[in-house]
């Protein structure tokens, strides 16, 4: 996508680095020089908007993954204007990997597989969050013995911005709790869609892999989610209703979208071959009736320390990364990483946002 335009008369939502002014505001451009944009002074919620100079300026442009950005160079108050750089194009060449998790039913192990993948991965040098998109369920807050007060929901009322509610584990990766915000995420108004396309993108410069955990099911948010994702993975168990349940979530999306390209893991599994069967029942019925071939990344056994790592909330990757679990998930994670990206597409959690606010619109 091509630099924004910018040009006189012009009105640009944006926001700033600073902790005082994390707002989002609207600036209305007066004049275009070569070196500069001068601005007139802006009001907001009824006070004049003197931004510090040095102040570094990020323009929010919708359903565009450029955030281009500027600095304060002067303040004309007699004038009623002030100036700022010219804005440079930031491409966020650095994206973020977003991988989101779904399963056709609960129970199969979903959410404890996102939080030990995350850690794995966070083993292998990467740096993740992970968002807690179940709607009222705070089952990854609760499995890490978390305490967050505040969520998504905050954010978008302007009670605080996404690095305030953005917690960090004692295990080395960070959550961003979801709870009912993530319904809200379906209706949002342009200054909401602004304040968080703008609290995303600086997480896309702290973040390597953004891990989803959605809710289970079939639901309207799940499905967006998931297909809005760089990478998506479907878990399932061996089980012949697991199994069909996840191929209805995958009917699901294949009729949305043909592009989809799934990757699955059996969960729960007694031996390599009851997977390597099980994934070739699922792929034969998925290649002949929605033409997607789902790749298999991976199996994990059934390991008896999950239920006891449940119980005292600390990780099983954590607790025993020698068990079958661990060992398991630490391939999974390796095979993620190994895989090369195409930016044939939009990526990264900007692109994430923005897909969201069109499938939603």
């Amino acid at each position: 996508m091509n630099q924004p335009h910018f040009y006189e008369g012009q009105k640009v939502n944006f926001t700033t680095n600073s902790e005082l002014y994390h707002d989002i505001y609207v600036a209305e451009i007066k004049k275009v020089y070569q070196d500069r944009l001068e601005l007139a002074l802006t009001l907001h919620k009824g006070y004049l908007l003197l931004i510090p100079i040095g102040t570094v300026i990020r323009w929010l442009f919708p359903n565009s993954n450029l955030i281009p950005e500027s600095k304060v160079i002067s303040r004309q108050p007699a004038q009623q204007t002030w100036s700022v750089s010219i804005p440079a194009g930031n491409t966020q060449e650095k994206k973020s990997r977003v991988i989101a998790i779904g399963s056709g039913k609960g129970g199969v192990g979903k959410t404890t597989l996102a939080i030990n993948l995350s850690l794995a991965l966070s083993e292998l040098s990467k740096r993740v969050i992970i968002l807690d998109a179940d709607i009222g369920m705070a089952n990854v807050e609760l499995l890490l013995k978390l305490n967050t007060p505040l969520n998504l929901t905050n954010v978008l009322k302007g009670e605080c911005n996404l690095r305030d509610i953005l917690t960090p584990s004692p295990f080395g990766i960070k959550l961003l709790p979801g709870s009912s915000g993530i319904s809200s995420l379906t209706t949002l108004n342009a200054i909401q869609f602004n304040r968080i396309i703008s609290g995303f993108a600086d997480l896309e410069d702290e973040c390597d892999i953004f891990i989803i955990d959605t809710g289970a099911g079939i639901s309207e948010v799940v499905l967006k989610f998931l297909e809005a994702a760089d990478d998506l993975i479907l878990i399932t168990t061996a089980e012949p209703h697991a199994l069909m349940d996840t191929y209805g979530l995958t009917k699901a999306l294949a009729y949305r979208n043909t592009d989809l390209k799934p990757q699955l893991i059996i969960n729960r599994c007694e031996t390599e071959l009851e997977a390597i069967k099980c994934s070739e029942t699922f792929n034969k019925a998925a290649s002949r009736f929605l033409k997607l071939e789902p790749e298999l990344i991976g199996w994990i056994y059934d390991d008896k320390r999950v239920t006891k790592s449940l119980k005292t909330q600390k990780p099983l990757y954590w607790t025993y990364p020698n068990s079958d679990y661990s060992v398991q998930v630490s391939s999974i994670a390796k095979k993620l990483i190994g895989k090369k990206q195409t930016f044939d597409k939009p990526s990264g959690i900007v692109s994430f946002i923005n897909k969201l606010k069109r499938n939603f619109g």
